[in-house]
């Protein structure tokens, strides 16, 4: 599930740092309009339901910023 997304590699790792209670927290790095952009990730969830059940788990904080469920497929060609 994508939590956050970011042009600051700064930015995403601060993210990850103020969040170290939730697991499998992740970044990877692509570009968006021709620009860096740091995206953070939480979670490998089997099907889009489950992923929109992890929600659920998230602190308030993370469920109020609106994350919502990225398939696999889509985060492996933002990395080509």
């Amino acid at each position: 599930m994508q939590l956050l997304g970011s042009r600051s590699e700064a930015a995403a790792k601060a993210f990850i740092a103020r969040h170290a209670e939730v697991s499998d927290l992740g970044y990877f790095e692509t570009t968006h309009q021709g620009e860096p952009w740091y995206v953070v990730t939480q979670g490998a969830y089997a099907s889009r339901q489950a992923a929109q059940a992890g929600v659920a788990k998230l602190p308030a904080a993370l469920r109020d910023s609106k994350p919502w469920p990225r398939g696999m497929a889509d985060i492996q060609s933002a990395l080509r």
